[in-house]
């Protein structure tokens, strides 16, 4: 992210531009396709949202085989006379079933169906979390862009300043310091130019990487944020029932809930026996000669342990409901503080743009032909780009924040304006 430093004394220059700002904040209210096409590059190929869907595929075909019944066990007893080894006297044939009564499969099977949409809403967050990701790591791109190519067009009213003041110099009409004073500045400049473009070239690799592309693929020539919606057709009250019923982390939890739910009912019906059925038929001498069969119970006597599960299963739901209400809660409370912070920054940054980035433009206008002329000395120029610097920082700031904000909102709400 484009981070420029404060002035550290009055001749150190903020490396941020003067009419590409002002640009930036008309820039600020155009319509761009761009970060849409990236967010759709996005779905298609970062390798979490693919992972995250393969995760889902399993959950879903784990609901096909849930709760299904246990294979049969088949025994064949073969009897042999102690007298005559060489001969068999009796054969048995056996099998055996366990059944899963009282509503246990249906259970299993509940919960496999909660699990899965769990799951299915967990692709729907992860493709979510990653948009939000893009937004700020496009944000940042365009920062450290804006950034760079302001601070590269200073370097021409530097050197233009440099001319000035060595021509005033040789006619002793200004201080060796002044020379001295614009050439450090200068090479400030320059540094500022090699550290922005070292934070252009990390946001794009970030970019890319989220992107499921390779770090150095080109991006946009002239990144620009996106338009900020309306705030009066914002419903704050409205995007907060929109989290709170159908968000992709309140399905998740909805789902956890349901599972939990499910668990614990089962837990409850462990405390029945089961049941295994029996069947036998007898052949003696290549003869049939009867047929058995067999109901066996398990007795559930290890109460504790069941009882123990019981209040398991019952603390996983109460904790599932616990953290739904909390989740929602959250959602309430950071919606509403991303939307004051939205707000706060639109204000902030159209005041910026409209009255103080003017105004100082003007200021250093002025300064610079009073310099050139004679009538104004080197300090007073400085202390005119230090303003407008300063101001372009908090617009880039501003801009910045603001469109974190709006991402903020659509994570939360779990889809864009």
């Amino acid at each position: 992210m484009f981070s420029p430093a404060l002035p550290r004394a009055a001749g150190t220059w903020l490396a941020v531009p003067i009419a590409g700002l002002l640009a930036f904040g008309a820039q600020a209210a155009e319509p761009k396709s761009e970060l849409a096409d990236l967010l759709a590059i996005a779905r298609r190929m970062n390798p979490e949202v693919a992972a995250t869907a393969l995760d889902a595929d399993a959950a879903r075909a784990r609901v096909d085989y849930a709760g299904a019944w246990d294979d049969p066990k088949v025994k064949i007893e073969l009897t042999s006379p102690r007298h005559d080894f060489g001969s068999l006297s009796e054969e048995t044939y056996q099998i055996r079933q366990m059944l899963p009564l009282w509503g246990q499969t249906a259970l299993k099977r509940e919960i496999a169906e909660w699990e899965a949409s769990k799951a299915t809403a967990s692709v729907r967050d992860v493709e979510i979390q990653i948009a939000y990701r893009v937004k700020v790591a496009y944000a940042e791109y365009h920062s450290a862009h804006l950034a760079l190519d302001e601070t590269q067009k200073l370097t021409v009213l530097f050197d233009r300043l440099a001319g000035i003041a060595r021509a005033r110099y040789a006619e002793n009409a200004a201080p060796l310091a002044d020379v001295t004073g614009v050439q450090s500045e200068a090479g400030a400049l320059r540094a500022d130019i090699a550290r922005l473009a070292a934070e252009k070239k990390a946001a794009a690799a970030r970019l890319n990487r989220l992107l499921g592309r390779n770090a150095d693929t080109p991006l946009a020539a002239r990144p620009s944020p996106r338009a900020v919606p309306p705030l009066r057709a914002i419903n704050t009250e409205e995007l907060v029932g929109r989290a709170n019923a159908g968000s992709p982390r309140v399905r998740m939890g909805l789902a956890e809930v349901g599972a939990a739910n499910s668990e614990q009912r089962l837990a409850e019906r462990n405390f029945l026996p089961g049941v295994e059925l029996g069947a036998s038929a007898m052949r003696e001498n290549d003869r049939f000669e009867g047929v058995e069969v067999m109901v066996e119970f398990s007795v559930p006597l290890q109460w504790n342990a069941k009882r123990a599960e019981q209040r398991e299963a019952a603390a996983k739901a109460a904790a599932a409901r616990v953290r739904l209400d909390a989740l929602r809660l959250d959602n309430d409370a950071d919606i509403r503080a991303a939307f004051s912070d939205l707000t706060a920054l639109g204000t902030r940054r159209k005041v910026i743009a409209g009255t103080t980035l003017p105004q100082a433009r003007i200021a250093l206008d002025a300064s610079t032909k009073a310099y050139a002329l004679g009538k104004a000395d080197f300090p007073t120029v400085l202390a005119a780009e230090q303003a407008l610097r300063r101001a372009l920082v908090d617009s880039i700031e501003a801009t910045f924040k603001e469109q974190l904000a709006l991402a903020e909102i659509e994570r939360i709400v779990g889809e864009d304006f």
